[in-house]
């Protein structure tokens, strides 16, 4: 959780962080603008119960960053500090490391551009996943305002080009949309900003696919809180139905495969629900999970390559060759498969691309999850099975209620003539190549219809 408290002497403050931490479970809690220092500081943070800390202090009561955790699991080392953020490794024992940066950007211009500097340094060596968190005082489009003067569209666009610059993605958000709220001037409405946020690099979204930052409400300051947390609640991928695999073509059986279970002598959509049973069969069956074959293919080639005899033994080198060249067709395989996923329109060429379009494919399932609903009465719905029959039941209503039909009067419109021609051409029946033609026209990873299959199956066969 980051947290800009405006000052964390009161006693109100140090019950509503008590609240949070029991409310929430934190692992990390990051403070900004704290506006205490020494040891005072240091007094508050035990006192709020943490065993483990960093600290920028606060300089003549404005500014302050601290990084705060319990768990002794968890290490938290320093790599930057400085008055807008402290740039960290985390680890926790036995996972892989990621590095967090705490972001408090000053509140005047000038002295942003110095961290936005110094962030796109660390960006273009950064080979870690990396998770930015904090109040950057800065909105990059006009959905992210709301109230006062009208928004600087130059300033936007620079904070968006930043952001891009550094090869970064914004992990969104639940609940509200601004998280501080501003003054209201005269002649004006109370502004609204979004100025606190989350992002990452593509590594660290892959990382953590399932994190979502939750807005939590604003106490105490003026500031709401981006809570980053693990969402469960809504995922609801078992028994989803089928869908065909762009990647399965590119399978060697796949071919004889369809020729034997396509049936000539009954229709074609009987044929393509008979094709989902078989298929669904067959991927468990034959085509495999990639993913663990990948997984099987990189632990043997390791094993050779650490045997005593490596490139002394002929056998050796050629199951190598032959363990690489599988791999390259798995890989390939991947890349389709996060191609799809994504619903991006467009292959870049050159460079393996499965990470970037594996970034897009979590990106778009992030913005798609439904995590909450409004029921009639309105009550907010979060708990899966809760959002299931709310949703189920909706739909039952919408299409139960008596529908009145009133008939259209046309007695007193004037209907245009249409030319004979132009009508004999409505009631012709499609030839072979307008069909092809128009197939052929559709994207071929395009989002499928009713039948599940997209056009590059009809394409392709």
């Amino acid at each position: 959780m980051s947290w800009n408290v405006r000052g964390v002497a009161s006693c109100a403050f140090r019950r509503t962080l008590k609240e949070f931490l029991r409310q929430y479970n934190l692992d990390i809690v990051i403070l900004l603008e704290t506006k205490v220092s020494g040891n005072n500081a240091r007094r508050i943070i035990q006192g709020a119960g943490f065993n483990y800390f960093i600290i920028e202090e606060a300089q003549s009561f404005i500014r302050g960053i601290w990084i705060c955790w319990k768990d002794n699991s968890i290490s938290i080392t320093t790599l930057e500090s400085n008055q807008q953020f402290i740039h960290t490794r985390v680890q926790r024992h036995n996972q892989d490391p990621w590095c967090l940066t705490a972001v408090y950007a000053s509140p005047q211009p000038n002295n942003r551009r110095v961290i936005w500097q110094s962030i796109e340094r660390t960006a273009k060596n950064m080979g870690e996943p990396w998770l930015l968190i904090g109040d950057f005082n800065e909105i990059k489009d006009g959905t992210e305002k709301k109230g006062g003067r009208p928004i600087d569209l130059r300033m936007c666009r620079n904070f968006a080009n930043w952001i891009d610059r550094c090869g970064l993605v914004d992990l969104g958000f639940i609940e509200t949309r601004f998280t501080w709220r501003g003054p209201q001037w005269e002649g004006y409405d109370r502004v609204f900003k979004r100025l606190d946020r989350a992002l990452s690099n593509p590594s660290w979204r892959t990382k953590f696919q399932e994190a979502v930052v939750k807005v939590l409400p604003r106490t105490k300051s003026d500031h709401h809180p981006p809570l980053l947390m693990k969402n469960e609640g809504t995922d609801c991928r078992n028994g989803r139905p089928f869908i065909f695999e762009a990647m399965w073509s590119m399978h060697p059986d796949f071919r004889p495969f369809l020729e034997k279970h396509w049936k000539e002598d009954i229709m074609f959509i009987q044929n393509l629900n008979s094709l989902k049973k078989d298929l669904s069969k067959w991927n468990k069956e034959v085509f495999g999970n990639i993913f663990k074959t990948k997984r099987r293919l990189l632990n043997r080639i390791n094993g050779i390559q650490k045997s005593i005899s490596y490139g002394k033994n002929h056998f050796l080198d050629n199951l190598e060759t032959n363990l690489k060249r599988e791999l390259e067709d798995i890989l390939d395989k991947e890349e389709a498969l996060w191609l799809k996923k994504s619903r991006e329109q467009w292959m870049v060429e050159g460079d393996r691309n499965t990470k970037f379009y594996h970034t897009k494919a979590i990106i778009r399932r992030r913005k798609n999850k439904i995590h909450k609903l409004r029921d009639a009465n309105e009550n907010w719905i979060e708990e899966k099975q809760e959002l299931k029959d709310h949703i189920i039941n909706s739909y039952k209503r919408l299409y139960q209620e008596e529908v009145i039909i009133t008939p259209l009067r046309i007695d007193n419109i004037n209907m245009p003539n249409l030319d004979p021609l132009v009508c004999r051409n409505m009631e012709m029946i499609p030839t072979d190549m307008e069909i092809k033609k128009l197939l052929l026209s559709i994207g071929s990873l395009k989002a499928p219809g009713e039948d599940r299959f997209p056009a590059i199956f009809f394409k392709n066969n």
